[in-house]
């Protein structure tokens, strides 16, 4: 399970929120996954990273934008990675069905993406509208 403690925050209250719901999701995903029902979990995390990322991803790029951040147009190209990916995810789910190698997928590229999306990418923009937005 990822635990959310404070080395996460960004400092930006909205953005925090919704990173918070992103751990509780994936928390649920991962518990689901360790009674054996990872399988019949993953469609509705689908479609909570289908809404999450259009969400979130326009609300970071929102604050970056109204505030000039210099690492824009990189932290958007990876979010838009992010998207490729998951929407890959989907149609092979779709395709073949959320077999137990796209689950155990699935729950890896989530987690190294909280760990170093949050704590490298996030961190430096929540550092930049810290100081900006004081």
């Amino acid at each position: 399970m990822l635990e959310w403690s404070e080395r996460f925050s960004v400092g930006v209250a909205e953005i925090d929120g919704q990173h918070r719901e992103l751990f509780r999701q994936v928390n649920r995903l991962l518990a689901s996954c360790s009674q054996g029902g990872g399988k019949a979990l993953l469609p509705e995390i689908f479609d909570f990273l289908g809404k999450y990322t259009v969400e979130h991803f326009a609300t970071e790029e929102r604050y970056m934008q109204r505030y000039n951040y210099p690492g824009l147009a990189e932290h958007k190209k990876i979010h838009e990675d992010f998207v490729k990916t998951f929407l890959d995810f989907r149609k092979k789910a779709e395709q073949e069905g959320p077999g137990v190698h796209l689950v155990v997928q699935v729950n890896k590229v989530l987690v190294e993406w909280l760990q170093n999306h949050i704590l490298r990418m996030d961190q430096a923009m929540g550092k930049f509208l810290q100081e900006i937005i004081k």
